[in-house]
């Protein structure tokens, strides 16, 4: 057994000598890509890049999985491998080069601009085809049951992607003051029509990337939006450095599911998200779980509802 340990260690070590490959699996260390994403980011060629990919694949160091109609890659776990926890930590001691920093933000500057024309062009039909997967009264009962189970009545809260109103409706009852923001103005806009001047909520058109890393709120609310955003795994980050220390982050999400047509109908840039996959990007985030729901939906989707808090 020791004897196959170390041959698997060796093995990997052949895998990552090479400079391209380290840094392949270096640009995957909080983020998945797409090929052609990766081409621009690592700048190199596609045929090159599919045969380094197909090693790491082989060696067990990289899966991949279609989200619409492309072929994102990533790393693999390394919670039941710490052979493989071990190489990645060797991997990333090395800070990513000041170019490829940049790339990656281009590639995340382009799927931002990227849901920003969808909701742009879509914003006043958006609730008729976000109704194919679930509405948001389907949901809201249990977000704002899980918010009451743990205590929370006071403070601040924000809502990212605020859509109908809805939610925050349910919040302006227990908690002031209130924040709806969406990166999208169009969309932000389609809240403040539904809300018609609700008193002791106020909205604006703000990418939550870019809030400043203040603590201010003690409650924080996604629904449906991470399978919208460039980097579901920064969220969390971000959601950590704007929640107070005794807050409550609520994810609602859709299940992992292969339902192609939501990404052309709804925009979503993400097909849904195994529970693992958010608890994963979430304990790196440095926040734990603390309660999950799931609710079976219509035309074969499953929503779940987490609750975050930060880690003592």
């Amino acid at each position: 057994m020791h004897y196959e340990i170390r041959l698997d260690a060796q093995r990997n070590a052949l895998v990552v000598g090479d400079r391209l490959r380290a840094s392949i699996l270096r640009a995957l260390r909080e983020e998945s890509y797409a090929v052609s994403e990766l081409c621009l980011v690592l700048n190199v060629a596609q045929p090159a890049l599919s045969h380094h990919l197909k090693v790491l694949s082989t060696a067990g160091l990289v899966t991949r999985r279609r989200e619409g109609n492309s072929i994102f890659y990533r790393r693999v776990g390394t919670l039941e491998d710490p052979l493989r926890a071990a190489l990645f930590h060797a991997i990333d001691a090395a800070p990513l080069a000041p170019p490829l920093q940049a790339r990656i933000a281009r590639v995340h500057e382009q799927r931002r601009q990227q849901s920003l024309a969808f909701f742009a062009s879509n914003a006043d039909a958006f609730a008729s085809q976000q109704a194919l997967i679930s509405e948001a009264e389907v949901y809201a009962p249990t977000i704002m049951e899980l918010i009451d189970r743990q205590g929370f009545t006071e403070g601040a809260a924000l809502e990212i992607g605020p859509g109908d109103g809805t939610i925050l409706l349910a919040l302006a009852q227990r908690f002031a003051p209130v924040t709806g923001i969406d990166h999208s103005a169009a969309m932000i806009a389609e809240t403040r029509r539904q809300l018609k001047g609700a008193a002791g909520i106020r909205l604006a058109q703000r990418d939550f990337a870019g809030l400043p890393s203040r603590r201010l709120y003690r409650v924080l609310v996604a629904a449906m939006v991470l399978h919208h955003m460039a980097s579901p795994q920064r969220f969390f980050q971000q959601a950590n450095r704007v929640l107070k220390a005794d807050g409550l982050l609520v994810v609602a999400e859709l299940g992992r599911h292969e339902q192609r047509w939501a990404a052309d109908v709804c925009g979503d840039h993400w097909l849904g998200f195994e529970p693992q996959e958010l608890s994963d990007w979430a304990a790196r985030a440095g926040l734990r779980l603390v309660e999950s729901q799931f609710l079976a939906q219509k035309n074969g989707f499953q929503i779940q509802i987490h609750g975050y808090a930060p880690a003592p």
